[in-house]
Order: C-alpha cells, then structure tokens, then sequence
C-alpha cells in the first residue's frame, strides 16, 4: 500500500514536472515567435504564408479583422529549395513578411488544393475527423520538412481559421491585373488592402454611408432567376434589412455556372459578407480590383443557387 503512494507522489511529480515544461515552452515559443506573437495579440496586423503550390498562392491573415486573403502569384521557375523559392516568392510579390514562413502541400496543383480546403473549411464542423486530418497533413510536413511552421504556429492559426467560413477568404489572381506583359505587380500596387483587410471598408465609390451598389448575372439554367435575386434584394432594401441597390440584371454572357459567385470590386467585404450570409451564399469572395468599376460587386448565379424566401 506504502510502495502504491508512493507510485502515485512520483507520477504526480512527474506530471507536474511536465506541466510546467510545457508550459515554459509555450512562454517561449510566444515570446520567441513574431507569428505566434501577432496571432495572440489580435493587432491590425497580418500574418503571411506561402503556400508553394502551381502556381503559388500567398495567404495572408489578419486575426483582428478575421478575414483571410489568397494570392495567386505566377512563377517562372521553382527553386529546389523551399525556403529560397518562399524568399523569391516574396518578393515577386514585393512584400518582407517577419517570421518567412512556407507550406508546401502533397498535391502541389493549386486548384486541387483550394477544392479540397473548401471542402474541409465547409465540412470539419459535421465531419470531425477532418480536423485530425489537416493535423496528421501538417505532422507529416513537418516530418518532410515541407513546411517550417511552428507547432505553436499551426496551433494557433488552425484556432482562429475553425472560427473562419468561406466568406471571410478574399481571392486574387495578379495575373488579371498586370501592367504590362511579362511584368508582374506588387500586391501592394494590385490591392493595397487585400493582403491587411482593412478594419473599416474603404470602397471608392460615391458618398459614404450609401448602399451596396450590385449587378445580378443569371449564370444557372433557371429561367428569371436574376430577376428573382433583384426582386428579393429591392424588397429587403426597401424594408431596411439590407443596404443594396442593384442597378442592374441580366443574363451571363458565358456558360453555365456550377457555383454561384460574388465579385468584389471595390473592397467593401464586411458589407459582401453581410449580403452573402442573406442570400444563402458561403462561398469565397473574389476580388478583381477595378478603378472605374460601376458596382461595388457582382452576383453570379449558379445551378447550386436556392432562392431565399
């Protein structure tokens, strides 16, 4: 009985001893790591990731706003080394991110990867081994050495992205944006705001305080569905639930669309996500920046579209 006491003092000792290691490790790691830093202090600032996929994507997160900015930047060759082809990555993009962090997926195609972290994003709350997923992809990193975040790090960032839906992802392709060919801007000359969103909208169009100026495609099949949309978005304004103005619907001059779309144009993203919350639309919001746009965004529906009621 005497020698079982004794066994359970240590392994309390033990445990204890453990503890406070973790724990000082943890102190560190925040006092160590400026990520970790940013994340826990929730300043207006962003915390930035390469993500070397092809083509490469930067992603960009800002824990005071919670909004999320992907960035696609085209390369013309990749290095053998991670952390040199993060480097030049960077600066492509004309950005000096402190700590440089890189992650570098089993499926390097960028398309595949954004599908299947959609579908994760979307799922995990209902499907909870996909958590234990994206941990096992990010040891299994680690152990490569395909990825030289943190375990703090990732720890942190996957905290406050389980809080995040698709609406809070802002996405950007410089390729639309290029001034001149073969010339690849710096994302601060592509969207100044994009990669900290900002903690108020900063939209260039007219007078402040004024509605949400929008154009409503038809992209899914459904005959009138645009005009549906705007009879719906006219009457919500009009009973002031929404702030919306739609000046203009029609049909999209393309094919059809199998997801229904929000484009942003000029960067009003609390108000974007206020209205695809409304219409039942938890996709990503993608940016194209245009200095002489006419709407702040466009709706594009798709064949998954449900009409509200």
């Amino acid at each position: 009985m005497e020698s079982s006491d004794k066994a359970s003092r240590l392994i309390g000792k033990l445990l204890l001893i453990l503890l406070l290691l973790i724990t000082g490790w943890a102190a560190y790691t925040q006092f160590d790591s400026p990520f970790v830093q940013i994340l826990s202090a929730k300043d207006n600032q962003a915390v930035y990731l390469a993500i070397l996929t092809k083509p490469a994507m930067i992603a960009s997160y800002n824990p005071h706003t919670h909004k999320a900015v992907l960035t696609q930047i085209p390369r013309k060759k990749t290095e053998k080394n991670l952390k040199t082809d993060a480097q030049n990555l960077f600066q492509t993009a004309g950005i000096s991110p402190r700590p440089l962090r890189y992650y570098m997926p089993r499926d390097i195609k960028r398309d595949e990867y954004w599908l299947q972290f959609r579908e994760d994003l979307t799922n995990w709350r209902t499907k909870p081994y996909l958590a234990g997923r994206i941990l096992f992809d990010y040891l299994q990193a680690l152990h490569d050495k395909r990825t030289n975040l943190k375990p703090s790090e990732f720890f942190l960032l996957a905290l406050d992205g389980s809080r995040l839906e698709l609406t809070d992802f802002t996405l950007i392709n410089t390729k639309e944006d290029k001034k001149k060919k073969g010339q690849t801007p710096k994302i601060s000359e592509v969207a100044p705001d994009s990669i900290l969103p900002p903690v108020e909208d900063r939209a260039p169009l007219a007078m402040e305080d004024r509605p949400l100026v929008l154009e409503v495609l038809n992209a899914s099949g459904v005959k009138g569905a645009a005009l549906d949309l705007t009879q719906y978005l006219r009457d919500q304004a009009q009973k002031g639930l929404l702030h919306v103005d739609v000046l203009n619907y029609d049909n999209y001059p393309g094919e059809r669309q199998k997801q229904t779309r929000i484009i942003d144009f000029t960067g009003r993203r609390a108000h974007l996500k206020q209205l695809s919350t409304a219409i039942g639309v938890n996709n990503e919001i993608v940016s194209e920046k245009q200095d002489t746009a006419m709407f702040d965004a466009r709706i594009i529906i798709g064949e998954d579209f449900k009409q509200p009621l």
